[in-house]
């Protein structure tokens, strides 16, 4: 899917929230990633402005309801477990995943796989959907 615009990106989002639980997200930086987390945080009533990406604290939680996780940082999945990481994974209903590592170690319900390409300063294609 061929995206043209940051609202695009933010729709999309909105439009996900609707069809998954479970999110994966791959793309380089810069590539829309949190913009469509936005969008998703927005259609589950959460206010948009509060979604960060939580490179540095590898997890954002948002209204108690969407946990959002950033795996770049991470080595190994026993760091993960360490973290507190997956057992927060396990008391969400709504999970987003940034650079998803260790996926088939964790259980997640129908996850959906997404990866953002940059094709130009303003065009994305997004793969998945």
């Amino acid at each position: 899917m061929r995206i043209s615009s940051p609202e695009a990106m933010h729709q999309l989002g909105r439009d996900l929230a609707q069809k998954a639980n479970v999110l994966l997200l791959s793309g380089e930086l810069g590539a829309g990633k949190t913009t469509l987390i936005k969008g998703f945080a927005e259609a589950l009533g959460i206010d948009p402005e509060k979604v960060q990406s939580p490179t540095y604290a590898y997890l954002n939680l948002y209204d108690g309801k969407l946990l959002h996780i950033d795996m770049y940082r991470l080595g190994s999945f026993d760091e993960l477990v360490e973290k507190g990481i997956l057992s927060q994974i396990a008391e969400c209903e709504w999970v987003v995943i940034e650079w998803p590592k260790w996926v088939d170690q964790l259980d997640l319900e129908a996850p959906l796989q997404l990866e953002i390409e940059k094709i130009s300063a303003s065009e994305r294609e997004v793969k998945g959907v």
